[in-house]
């Protein structure tokens, strides 16, 4: 999943009455939620639910406009295969508020040194962009496959890797051959160890 900007509004953050989850605008009256604290598998969870279709939120520029899938694979492999990287990914376009330091991280786009950046560092202005989900299409997901059973890719993020007896990525032509059109964008298969595989 990827989350876009479209057309960002120019509200500032600093400006919204503070609540739990974040602040809330005045101009629009709605809580904007605050995401930029949140993992990408926090923020998958929040979006793939389709009520928070009408949420605004607070992201970091380094959030946005990237695959957000990647940190569920990788976690998930991360014992099991180092330096296995595999990124696929929908797409959440956002209407949204952008803050006016986002010049500063294009700058540090343009260098190619966004580790630079430190938000520990006294005057530094970390960019950040806040805003509404206007639709959320997951059309670029992969086929998850455990044991010969096509799973569901929110059931992969507390997958045990310890479970992983072997794994096997196929795309392409081989993987629409023998999944279908649903395995276009690639499939994940996995072969749990023995003394995992439920009895049926």
């Amino acid at each position: 999943m990827k989350i876009t900007i479209p057309k960002p509004c120019h509200e500032k953050w600093e400006s919204m009455t503070p609540q739990e989850k974040g602040r809330f605008c005045a101009v629009c009256s709605k809580t904007v939620r605050d995401f930029t604290n949140d993992s990408d598998d926090e923020i998958l969870d929040y979006f793939s639910d389709f009520s928070s279709q009408n949420t605004c939120g607070n992201f970091y520029e380094l959030q946005l406009n990237r695959n957000m899938q990647y940190s569920i694979i990788n976690s998930l492999f991360s014992k099991f295969a180092i330096g296995f990287i595999l990124t696929t990914g929908g797409i959440v376009s956002v209407n949204a508020q952008e803050n006016d330091s986002i010049k500063n991280s294009a700058i540090a786009n343009l260098q190619g040194i966004l580790g630079a950046v430190s938000p520990n560092s006294p005057n530094t202005v970390i960019p950040s962009t806040r805003g509404m989900p206007s639709s959320i299409q997951v059309n670029s997901e992969l086929l998850w496959v455990i044991d010969h059973k096509i799973v569901e890719a929110k059931s992969i993020r507390d997958f045990d890797s310890k479970k992983i007896n072997s794994m096997k990525i196929i795309k392409g032509a081989e993987a629409t051959a023998i999944y279908g059109s649903k395995a276009s964008n690639g499939v994940v298969i996995i072969s749990t160890k023995k003394s995992f595989r439920k009895k049926n």
